[in-house]
């Protein structure tokens, strides 16, 4: 395949990732689809999609050589495509998915988390594997420079003795009338927090799995008693993850209402005895971080920051070692996360690599967080 070959694209959902984000001037640029599009110079953006007229409108007004539809299936009977990329709200993920498959295009690229649930990502993957279409999730921290560079500097802090992951905000974290939509901070923003984590515990690139467990159901009997579990005895499934599976669940925080505004899950893994992931609803700020500790260092990674510590002779006591920030290591001054995301797909068009954030690790992190959601239900 020629090494420059132009790959035409496509982006169905034009609204705040799609587009709207690239205009904050704030945030470490391109911050959204389009302008992530855009910039790569191997990729052609075609057309884009919304169903919102206004929003549609102000997306053709900044990308005046695009076409515009305002449905996917005429804009799939249209053109052949080699990249779709879906951007639209959670509780569309599912119908878009499925429609770009069917589309066939080279590659799939949809935004975080896969689906609303763990029913609607199967039924994706289904069809995925049906026709052999790849899809890429944007899971942005396994593209940043940063997270990578700390994923490597995992080798140098000794055994990990703990992993800390910490999601603030002001959003509810689980709240039952909103799963039909996806607005809690659960599957909205903690997707991207419980895949940072299995990315750092992730060994020599080999993503966790799922594994379907079988429960014998039991049965009741007169008097509201349970009654033995014979042979006969009906089962329901469960999936888990390979690398964590079975929290235990603290700090479990529900407003009047009865939503969840805080909770702490804890795991135990091999290569990590104490992992805590805790997500709060609460706050009056937004923050995103995690602080990994091993043996002889720690790194302490977030939004916006990296910091990385090694083990030295103690400047304040005789006798002892103390963390000191490691000034061999420069952070980088861009995480580059958009377009390391899309030069990804680039260069899997063109075979030079394997894509770094698949729909398998995507579902991964959905298996996670819905064990947590039945145990906060």
């Amino acid at each position: 395949m020629s090494a420059r070959k132009i790959y035409n694209a496509a982006l169905v959902g034009c609204g705040r990732i799609g587009y709207s984000l690239g205009l904050d001037k704030k945030r470490e640029q391109p911050a959204s689809h389009t302008m992530a599009l855009n910039e790569n110079p191997r990729i052609n953006l075609i057309a884009g999609c919304d169903t919102e007229g206004i929003r549609l409108g102000e997306w053709q007004e900044a990308n005046k050589k695009a076409l515009t539809y305002s449905d996917s299936a005429t804009l799939y009977s249209r053109h052949k495509l080699d990249i779709v990329t879906i951007a639209v709200n959670e509780k569309a993920h599912l119908k878009e998915c499925i429609d770009a498959i069917h589309a066939g295009p080279k590659l799939i690229i949809l935004e975080k988390p896969v689906a609303l649930n763990l029913d609607e990502a199967f039924l994706i993957q289904k069809e995925q594997s049906a026709a052999g279409t790849p899809i890429l999730i944007n899971h942005e921290r396994r593209f940043a420079e940063d997270f990578i560079l700390a994923k490597k500097y995992m080798s140098r802090i000794g055994e990990i003795q703990s992993i800390r992951a910490e999601l603030c905000s002001s959003l509810c974290v689980y709240n039952p009338n909103e799963e039909s939509t996806g607005a809690y901070s659960l599957i909205h923003d903690g997707t991207h927090l419980v895949d940072a984590v299995l990315f750092f515990l992730e060994e020599d690139g080999v993503p966790s799995q799922v594994n379907r467990i079988e429960k014998p159901v039991k049965r009741t009997g007169l008097l509201g008693r349970a009654t033995s579990l014979g042979s006969d005895c009906p089962t329901e499934f469960k999936y888990e993850n390979s690398l964590l599976n079975n929290p235990v669940m603290t700090g479990i925080y529900r407003d009047e209402k009865g939503n969840v505004r805080q909770m702490s899950a804890h795991y135990s893994t091999e290569k990590c005895p104490d992992v805590t992931v805790t997500i709060s609803g609460r706050s009056r700020f937004f923050g995103f971080e995690i602080t990994i500790t091993g043996t002889e260092g720690r790194i302490c990674i977030g939004n916006g920051f990296l910091k990385l510590y090694h083990r030295e002779k103690s400047l304040l006591y005789s006798g002892f070692y103390s963390l000191i920030n490691d000034r061999t290591e420069r952070s980088p001054k861009k995480t580059l996360y958009f377009s390391n995301m899309v030069k990804n797909a680039v260069d899997f068009l063109d075979g030079k690599r394997p894509l770094r954030s698949t729909l398998q690790t995507g579902i991964n992190a959905l298996v996670v967080l819905e064990e947590i959601k039945n145990l906060l239900r």
